[in-house]
């Protein structure tokens, strides 16, 4: 039996795929942690793992409404993130995580958990890191299309060599988010370290790309010691099945369109909803909208429209299925479970990875994008017009999701993990200390 800890940092999208990660090594015999915001307490503690609360919790966070738009703004969103919800609670994570770390074998850890890294140099624990989305590798050979950036994938033409200058000129603007992270380094006895963690914070022992070959290919610039296991198809936040009341709406007529948004988002003041709304109204479709804990955002008329049903949450693995497409933000996870489902998409992308991975499923020909920003009624219609009618995405999407795959992903898991653990690397840092 191994012991196991695992860190993360964000919302339901960056727990998922831990909570996938943990029911795999306990399915194995294994002993987990983890350690994540002090809100997901249940979701972790349902599959029988161990807990350990970490700061900050969302009451902490203030509003919900004001921080969230902060932290999904297209511009400053990262940098928000970093300066004012991870770095004012480095010291307590690392006082946290290093308490949990204590005789486990193996970290792995979330990009934006800053404290993990030093636990593991301080204890002398082997750690790993995981990369959810393509875009967070920052690859001259595939760049990302990120915000302000989306322009970088077609500047692809001049060559891995001038795009890596490219790319470490543009993160040279984030080195002064990160100083309270090297005060910190400092102020512990820790050596300097001339790393910028948000571009280049892999482990030294190994990463694990928890995205599919078929949806991004290994790329020569990725660090070194990669293991690419494929989407970690989680979606269990209460329940594995759809609802009663949603099932008697899904076998009532013809398939829905699918309405979603991310677990941070939907806190957002955004039309989304009302546009939706009026979209398939003109198109005569039926509607699934899942609102998370906002039903406000839903117009009244759709609330009492009977072709339209709105739920909080439901599992998407058992909902996407049925729907005649699906239209998300494109947060890696729903993007994940939406190219399984064999569905074409409607992507509005907001922030962070979603533009890149938007573009991704674009270029797969799974479906069509219209970003948050140009959001409106008719692009909306056009764009649901789009991928019902296009026999080649309709057929594009069911084809990727029958050569996914998904089914491997505890095996690779579980091989990937055990060839860290007896990596040299690992078992010297398991006998410095």
């Amino acid at each position: 039996m191994r012991k196991i800890l695992l860190t993360t940092f964000g919302s339901y999208g960056d727990l998922h795929p831990y909570i996938a990660m943990a029911r795999v090594f306990k399915a194995n015999g294994d002993e987990v942690t983890i350690a994540t915001h002090t809100d997901y307490r249940d979701q972790v503690e349902r599959i029988g793992a161990r807990f350990v609360p970490v700061r900050p919790g969302l009451e902490e966070l203030g509003p919900q409404e004001s921080w969230s738009a902060k932290a999904n703004h297209w511009l400053t969103g990262v940098e928000f993130i970093t300066k004012s919800i991870i770095m004012p609670y480095l010291a307590d994570g690392y006082t946290a995580i290093k308490a949990a770390a204590v005789g486990h074998d193996l970290i792995i850890s979330h990009v934006l958990c800053f404290a993990t890294p030093l636990v593991a140099e301080e204890l002398g624990r082997p750690w790993v890191s995981t990369v959810l989305q393509p875009a967070s590798f920052f690859s001259a050979y595939d760049p990302p299309s990120l915000g302000f950036l989306s322009i970088l994938p077609r500047l692809k033409f001049l060559g891995p060599k001038r795009m890596r200058w490219l790319l470490q000129t543009l993160a040279k603007r984030t080195e002064s988010w990160l100083q309270p992270l090297t005060d910190f380094r400092r102020q512990h006895g820790f050596p300097p370290s001339t790393r910028n963690v948000l571009i280049d914070g892999f482990s030294p022992y190994g990463t694990l790309a928890l995205f599919s070959s078929s949806f991004c290919p290994p790329q020569p610039d990725w660090p070194a010691s990669t293991q690419q296991i494929g989407f970690p198809l989680f979606d269990e936040e209460t329940t594995s099945e759809i609802s009663p009341e949603l099932k008697t709406f899904l076998d009532a007529g013809p398939p829905p369109v699918i309405f979603t948004l991310g677990s941070a988002i939907v806190m957002m003041q955004t039309p989304y909803y009302e546009i939706a709304y009026q979209a398939v109204k003109k198109l005569g479709l039926r509607a699934v909208f899942l609102v998370g804990k906002n039903p406000q955002r839903v117009p009244a008329a759709a609330m009492s429209d009977s072709q339209i049903h709105v739920s909080a949450y439901e599992p998407f693995s058992k909902l996407f299925p049925h729907g005649t497409a699906n239209v998300h933000q494109c947060g890696i996870g729903t993007t994940s479970q939406a190219l399984a489902s064999g569905r074409p998409q409607v992507l509005v992308p907001f922030a962070h990875d979603q533009p890149d991975n938007a573009r991704r499923v674009v270029e797969l020909g799974c479906g069509q994008a219209i970003s948050a920003s140009r959001l409106s009624v008719r692009r909306m219609v056009a764009a649901l017009k789009a991928v019902t009618e296009s026999t080649s995405i309709t057929g594009q999407a069911r084809s990727f999701a029958e050569n996914l795959d998904a089914k491997g992903f505890d095996q690779r898991l579980l091989v990937s993990t055990k060839q860290f653990l007896t990596s040299p690397q690992a078992k010297v840092a398991t006998t410095v200390r």
